[in-house]
């Protein structure tokens, strides 16, 4: 629960729309979809996610190594989970 609170957090703070690096939240967004199961293979919700967005026919915006950053991502959302499980505090009735 604690990864997932994490991953939210990381997941609402990011670029999105048609915003420059939006696409590392809208793969992190692909990987809370097939969440739990896309935890054991974190890779293959990258591919899911590529292959996709190739269908979309979308302009690529993104500056950077988008593997590379999405795993840093991830890792980092493991250490915070494992450090502080309960760090957040979220109001989903707030709009």
């Amino acid at each position: 629960m604690s990864f997932l609170v994490q991953l939210y957090y990381t997941l609402y703070s990011l670029p999105g729309g048609e915003q420059p690096n939006h696409e590392l939240r809208m793969c992190l967004a692909e990987f809370l979809h097939d969440y739990p199961g896309s935890i054991t293979n974190a890779l293959a919700s990258l591919k899911k996610f590529l292959d996709r967005y190739k269908q979309w026919s979308r302009v690529w915006l993104y500056h950077g190594d988008l593997e590379t950053d999405f795993l840093r991502t991830l890792g980092q959302i493991q250490k915070a989970a494992r450090e502080e499980p309960v760090g957040i505090e979220m109001d989903f009735r707030k709009s």
